[in-house]
């Protein structure tokens, strides 16, 4: 009996499949990306207006405190500016944050949609692509509000059994300490490969409309649980890439405060570089499912033949 030679792809074969992904229909992804950079800017702008200036308001308060006699009513005074400003900064912080939570959920819904129909094939302009995004919208928002609460309970799990290892450090319950710690260790690092299971589910509502919820984050972890290298390879890359990005943006933020031109300019650049770091990350993870899927497939079908095999009478 003849057998069948199935080559298996390099290990990194979907980042360069999700770098690819974009050149296969350029006008809708040069689309995809001005919007995401139109996104990044505005939200830098609305930091550095309305979220920063206030901050900068804090320190400065502080700084004079330290130097204010505290019987004057200079002092008083300063105190309570202290007390306004970090009432004012907390409301901002919270209206900010949401803000963006929901401005980073519908540009990641709208890239998967494009990513997901250009590796299937399909080519759509911007406007059709809204449209297919709108009539199939409820999954991949149930699935993204399904994975946020997990990954805000995950969390706050993890950071409340780090208040407990300080607990137990100060009662000096040293051999529950330790025991705790390598619990606390284990869970940040397994909370790096369940953030690309969260991320993957959002992937998987997208690629298939009957899934969605408890039900893609099922379908996502029977897909990734045989390529956890692969997962890894994909958060180190992305993490790298952002960190870099990030890194360089603040070193050169730190060199142009005098100029405003050149901060602006430089916010810019900053955009630019993290939408394309976000829509290179979003199209690897597209294609890290669609390779997943084949892989699963491929056992699926040896399986089935095997089976089918020995079930044959033997002459």
């Amino acid at each position: 009996m003849a057998t069948v030679q199935r080559s298996t792809p390099p290990f990194y074969n979907f980042l360069k499949e999700g770098f690819l992904l974009p050149s296969r229909n350029r006008s809708l992804f040069v689309a995809v990306f001005l919007l995401v950079v139109a996104s990044t800017s505005v939200l830098l702008l609305v930091n550095d207006l309305a979220v920063q200036p206030i901050a900068v308001e804090i320190l400065l308060d502080a700084k004079a405190l330290n130097t204010t006699d505290p019987m004057s009513p200079d002092f008083t005074k300063l105190v309570k500016e202290i007390q306004d400003d970090t009432r004012e900064l907390m409301i901002a912080t919270a209206a900010y944050s949401l803000f963006a939570v929901v401005i980073g959920f519908a540009i990641r819904i709208i890239i998967l949609f494009g990513a997901v129909a250009t590796f299937s094939g399909e080519q759509h302009t911007f406007g059709t692509l809204l449209g297919k995004a709108r009539t199939q919208l409820k999954g991949p928002l149930l699935t993204l509000a399904f994975v946020f609460v997990l990954e805000i309970a995950y969390v706050a799990l993890l950071v409340a059994m780090a208040g407990l290892l300080a607990f137990l450090m100060v009662k000096k319950y040293y051999v529950p300490f330790l025991l705790l710690s390598l619990f606390v260790l284990v869970g940040f690092i397994f909370l790096v490969y369940f953030s690309v299971l969260c991320s993957f589910s959002v992937v998987v509502s997208v690629a298939e409309p009957w899934c969605h919820g408890a039900g893609a984050f099922g379908r996502a972890w029977r897909l990734v649980k045989e390529k956890k290298r692969r997962a890894v390879l994909f958060v180190a890359a992305i993490s790298v890439l952002a960190a870099i990005v990030s890194a360089v943006y603040k070193l050169s933020m730190a060199g142009a405060r005098s100029s405003i031109v050149a901060g602006l300019l430089l916010g810019l650049v900053y955009a630019i570089l993290m939408g394309a770091v976000e829509l290179f990350g979003v199209c690897s993870l597209t294609a890290f499912y669609y390779e997943c899927k084949g892989s699963n497939e491929v056992v699926a079908t040896d399986q089935y033949v095997r089976v089918s095999t020995d079930e044959q009478p033997k002459p």
